[in-house]
């Protein structure tokens, strides 16, 4: 089960940081965007760096998928 949840979250944070361009950086932490989780992810992201930001999303998801292998088998 936790290898899927992993698998999940490592295809949505590469899919947020590809997503993830200096316009919508610039606009992440102004007002709310409806989504507990999105609000709550960009939250601590909004006075990082840009790259800093998208490369952090690409870890994290790297990450995730590198846990969901090691734990399925």
């Amino acid at each position: 089960m936790e290898s899927i949840l992993l698998l999940i979250f490592g295809i949505g944070f590469i899919a947020f940081a590809i997503r993830h361009n200096k316009k919508i950086h610039e606009d992440e932490g102004f007002g709310s965007s409806g989504s507990v989780i999105f609000d709550l992810i960009t939250s601590w992201t909004d006075k990082l760096p840009y790259w800093f930001t998208k490369l952090i999303y690409l870890l994290i998801g790297i990450g995730c998928l590198i846990g969901s292998y090691l734990t399925y088998f």
